[in-house]
């Protein structure tokens, strides 16, 4: 048992039986005496929802996964070549292909008795997009071992989701008051979309250090449970030994007994046979 054959097996589980069955592998690497693997069995986080949808995805769809990402490379590579036009075309129907393979992951999730909402298809569509746009990223999806959503970490464009759906507007006339005041109700309106979706980022890092928590507690829990039937155990041993001590110096005293009585028994006969040998 290695440490990538238990990630393996653990992050394609059901979330409910992720801390379970890392559970029991820690317990089997204590026993074949590996204290190394099973700390580092230990350290391995319960994904979340998003992360464990895309962990399935791979191993139940990995043809289609594997052909997005194909696709999203061959479309790098071409970008410094093709129009403005083309890229805009090229990139709908990529958004399209991500949007397909988010709902396909969203229906393994429910085949396998999870039914996700929008929310997390959006995450996984998301991640997808970002996967296709840093091959890093995409390393990183095709392990299977992802804990949540990632996100395109790359300086510069993110390659062509950053091509732009419709053809570029015409700039508004600096003096057309109603354009304007569309402008500035756009602006408005990005920037509390932009504060929602900071919000939104701050809430799933706080939830996911309340499940990484969790995670650590149950597994502290594990440990001590463990060394407490550990030492259960020891002391039902010991009782046991010290009953069949107990019985094993019954016995002997018992047999103390009989030898003390044959002795005794002994010496008057000996004492007996003096006297009357000295009467005679």
């Amino acid at each position: 048992m290695t440490l990538d054959d238990v990630a393996d097996e653990l992050y394609g589980l059901d979330p409910a039986d992720f801390v379970r069955v890392r559970t029991e592998r820690q317990k089997q690497a204590r026993a074949d005496g590996d204290k190394a693997l099973a700390k580092d069995i230990g350290a391995l986080r319960k994904p979340t929802t998003v992360g464990w949808v895309l962990n399935v995805l791979v191993r139940d769809a990995e043809d289609e996964v594997g052909d997005l990402f194909d696709l999203g490379e061959a479309l790098r590579e071409a970008q410094q070549h093709l129009s403005g036009a083309t890229l805009r075309t090229l990139t709908k129907q990529r958004q399209r292909a991500v949007r397909a393979l988010a709902t396909r992951a969203a229906e393994i999730a429910a085949d396998r008795g999870h039914e996700v909402g929008d929310d997390v298809t959006r995450e996984v569509a998301s991640s997808l997009g970002a996967a296709l746009a840093d091959p890093a990223v995409a390393d990183d999806v095709r392990a299977g071992r992802l804990l949540g959503a990632v996100e395109y970490s790359g300086f510069g464009p993110l390659g062509l989701v950053a091509v732009p759906d419709t053809p570029e507007a015409t700039p508004p006339e600096p003096s057309s008051p109603p354009e304007d005041d569309d402008a500035a109700q756009k602006k408005q309106a990005a920037k509390e979309r932009k504060e929602r979706e900071e919000a939104r980022r701050h809430a799933e890092a706080e939830l996911a250090d309340a499940r990484t928590g969790l995670d650590d507690a149950e597994s502290a829990l594990a440990d001590a449970t463990d060394r407490r039937d550990d030492a259960r155990a020891e002391v039902e041993r010991l009782r046991e030994a010290l009953e069949q001590a107990e019985e094993e110096a019954a016995a002997r005293e018992h047999d103390v007994d009989e030898a003390t009585a044959a002795r005794d028994a002994a010496d008057a006969r000996v004492r007996n046979a003096t006297t009357r040998l000295d009467r005679m």
